[in-house]
């Protein structure tokens, strides 16, 4: 028998329409950036062991949202596209911030809620920006 995983933040976003906004790649919606690490340490349910809960994405890896590690939570994550705007916005290159999932343990397709998830998100967030055109010749 399979056990039907749980979509997470980013299945979610995935399948979801949006009126005001198109949804594009990482290099089309931040073309500044050439490099980027995300380094992500949640703690809870179905976190590795292994890992002790570390995580590290780049530009190939990272999307609107970081999704939950908890098996029984339904639409869980904590969302880093907004965070990211925003350092671009303000040009920073290191930014961090925390919060706990967004999602909740429910049934399989998600109808039924169980229980707010409880695990926890810290992200810090490295940004190298390309150079600017003048500066590169």
């Amino acid at each position: 028998m399979t056990i039907k995983t749980r979509d997470k933040a980013q299945d979610v976003f995935n399948q979801g329409n949006y009126f005001f906004a198109q949804k594009v790649g990482f290099s089309q919606a931040f073309p500044e950036i050439t490099n980027l690490k995300v380094e992500v340490n949640e703690s809870g349910d179905g976190v590795s062991r292994f890992s002790g809960g570390l995580a590290i994405y780049d530009q190939n890896l990272v999307g609107e949202f970081i999704n939950c590690s908890n098996p029984l939570c339904y639409n869980g994550g904590i969302r880093i596209g907004f965070k990211l705007g925003e350092m671009v916005r303000k040009k920073e290159t290191q930014g961090q911030f925390s919060g706990s999932c967004q999602g909740y343990e429910g049934s399989p397709k998600g109808t039924k809620k169980y229980r707010d998830c409880c695990n926890y998100f810290q992200v810090k967030i490295f940004i190298k920006y390309k150079e600017p055109a003048s500066e590169q010749s």
